[in-house]
């Protein structure tokens, strides 16, 4: 959930937070571009709700931002809202690896047969990122 929050608080706080944002997004029935953007600066960028960020969503279980540029035929509409560059130091330090390496962390974590949300903590706080190397070793 790279932009979509940190610090996240917990797993039950973050389910909350996301509820609440899908229901946010259930009742404004975003159609066109400014209904989304209406949606999106409800509240201020930085005022996550216990960590999540207030445009993170869920639909037929999936978490998404329905904001992202996939769904507006590229058009990004987190620009000048979201921090759309964020990155984590996992996902920092992956970018640096070889095909190789990659590829072994992504079969690192498929192993792990984690959700989306102890992923998303798991990769916040480095947890994943530093037992993979400590297992590399």
């Amino acid at each position: 959930m790279g932009c979509c929050g940190h610090d996240f608080i917990s797993r039950d706080k973050i389910k909350i937070a996301i509820k609440k944002n899908t229901e946010d997004f259930n009742k404004a029935k975003p159609m066109v571009k400014a209904q989304f953007l209406k949606f999106r600066d409800r509240y201020h960028p930085m005022d996550l709700n216990f960590g999540v960020c207030r445009n993170l969503i869920e639909h037929s279980g999936q978490l998404f931002c329905p904001l992202h540029p996939n769904l507006h035929d590229g058009k990004d509409l987190r620009e000048g809202h979201c921090d759309i560059n964020h990155l984590c130091k996992t996902a920092k330090e992956f970018a640096k690896w070889d095909k190789d390496k990659q590829e072994q962390f992504l079969l690192f974590v498929k192993d792990k047969k984690i959700d989306n949300l102890t992923y998303s903590m798991k990769m916040d706080d480095n947890t994943l990122l530093e037992e993979f190397l400590k297992e590399e070793k």
